[in-house]
């Protein structure tokens, strides 16, 4: 008898983290987070929605709303449901865009450098979303850390390295690297469709 292959829904994303585990429907924006217990079904712990981050990133990335579900489990499933785009990279992506704005706005080179790392590696490295504001993806996308650098540049600049440094505070100072942009090697569940 032939089996029947098993069709993958590309609206849908799961994720397990520890004991939880979350599916995402992309079109209804719903998730569902579940408690996995050894040898019995799934317990759902909470329902809620996915909040997207702006353009471009989209759904590529985006926040848990859910109630009763530890602050600190939604970040780790939603690191989990990130996904990326395979046609970006250091030097082709969103974050060129953002070097030229910040170039043509009157910032010197170094500091439109800066910013152009941060915005990569907060897509790259899939950097905690309490990061997003300060990293160029907020609701007011770039433009508003334009402006912060162009009123005091150097304390902006002073933040975005701490950030690079210290792949957004997760590991001490001493281990960063200013110059290391490509970030560590993600697995192909990374670019998974959706």
């Amino acid at each position: 008898m032939p089996s029947r292959a098993s069709r993958v829904d590309p609206r849908i994303r799961r994720a397990r983290v520890e004991v939880f585990g979350a599916e995402l429907d992309l079109l209804t924006r719903a998730v569902t987070i579940s408690w996995h217990r050894p040898s019995k079904p799934p317990l759902v712990v909470g329902e809620g929605t996915w909040i997207p981050l702006p353009e471009p990133m989209g759904d590529l990335r985006g926040r848990l709303a859910v109630e009763g579900v530890h602050r600190r489990t939604c970040a780790l499933l939603e690191y989990q449901l990130a996904r990326g785009n395979r046609n970006w990279t250091y030097e082709s992506g969103p974050w060129i865009l953002a070097e030229a704005a910040a170039r043509d706005a009157g910032l010197d080179g170094l500091a439109a450098g800066a910013l152009r790392k941060v915005l990569w590696l907060f897509y790259r490295n899939c950097w905690p979303l309490q990061f997003a504001d300060g990293c160029g993806w907020g609701s007011g996308g770039y433009a508003p850390l334009i402006a912060a650098a162009l009123a005091d540049p150097a304390h902006m600049r002073a933040r975005w390295e701490l950030l690079i440094l210290t792949g957004a505070l997760r590991r001490p100072a001493a281990e960063g690297d200013l110059e290391r942009v490509a970030g560590d090697p993600l697995g192909e569940e990374f670019y998974a469709a959706p």
